[in-house]
């Protein structure tokens, strides 16, 4: 049976409620099996879901790593070279590729500090036919990003925007309930006081896009006091194919997206044996998915009997 110990306040965000969609018990592990597992006094159980959780795959990490190029570019008020920015980030591939087999008995006791990759600590590889792809997306991406409309606006035409904020965790609350989000890119044309919302996205196309889109213009509309929906701009900067879409937000969008939320935090609490304290129902309660593909992604595939 599960120990009582203290949780952090139930909250949302979009990648949690995704992980609680996708698969309940990969839920229960991330967000409470997991929890307190860097303290030397966890428990087994929390100490290794902890360090499963800090497994990274491929696409992850070639999309933080871009990531990262881009903020620092629009921090340093600088555009990278094309070569600079795919130096940057296949020395963070590499130095994790090394990290994920050499270092496996350090990332087993520090796993905040090393990496280890999903797929060589499950599979003992990456095959070289994937690692090829991603060398070549990198300079495709670099490409598409420098020449995107948003890098045109923030860096051609800078004398006529003001940057609000890069990338930081941001917070707003509905029904009491704190909702998470994290904005890549918020800036403000001058003349006209529009708002624009990127999202930099590194891999397909998605029905979720304009979704996670909605959420941000839901805080910016709460944080600068917005009247009018009119004054923002939701925009997704597709960098595989280089091309963006955008949006202006509804009414409508925001009470469906209000509605998700509420739904979906009601389901979450549904799974609490002590909502005050955010403390679960036991983990077999935690129904497991039956989607295989989902299986295979999942970090915690070792710790349930489907791994």
């Amino acid at each position: 049976m599960m120990n009582a110990q203290p949780f952090p306040e139930l909250s949302w965000s979009w990648t949690r409620s995704q992980t609680f969609l996708n698969c309940k018990r990969w839920y229960f592990h991330a967000y409470y099996s997991s929890w307190g597992g860097w303290r030397r006094e966890a428990s087994n159980l929390s100490k290794h879901a902890y360090r499963l959780k800090r497994l990274i795959t491929l696409d992850q990490l070639f999309g933080i790593s871009v990531h990262n190029q881009i903020h620092r570019m629009i921090d340093e008020s600088q555009k990278m070279t094309v070569e600079a920015f795919t130096a940057s980030v296949r020395k963070t591939l590499n130095r994790a590729f090394w990290e994920s087999t050499h270092k496996k008995e350090q990332w087993y006791e520090h796993p905040s500090y090393i990496y280890m990759f999903h797929e060589i600590y499950y599979d003992g590889e990456i095959p070289e036919q994937k690692i090829e792809g991603y060398r070549e997306r990198i300079n495709i991406i670099a490409n598409h990003l420098l020449s995107s409309q948003t890098f045109k606006d923030i860096f051609d035409r800078k004398d006529k925007i003001r940057l609000v904020s890069s990338e930081r965790f941001r917070v707003f609350e509905l029904d009491g309930v704190k909702v998470w989000v994290v904005m890549d890119l918020v800036y403000q044309h001058l003349e006209s006081g529009k708002f624009v919302v990127v999202d930099f996205k590194t891999g397909r196309p998605s029905s979720g896009d304009p979704v996670q889109l909605i959420l941000y213009s839901l805080f910016l509309k709460e944080a600068f006091d917005i009247t009018s929906l009119d004054q923002m701009e939701l925009r997704n900067e597709y960098l595989a194919i280089g091309k963006h879409a955008s949006f202006t937000p509804r009414h409508s969008d925001h009470e469906y997206v209000k509605s998700l939320i509420r739904t979906s935090v009601k389901e979450m609490k549904s799974c609490l044996r002590i909502p005050e304290q955010n403390v679960p129902l036991e983990m077999e309660e935690f129904e497991q998915t039956k989607n295989r593909a989902i299986c295979r992604r999942c970090a915690f595939q070792e710790l349930c009997d489907r791994g």
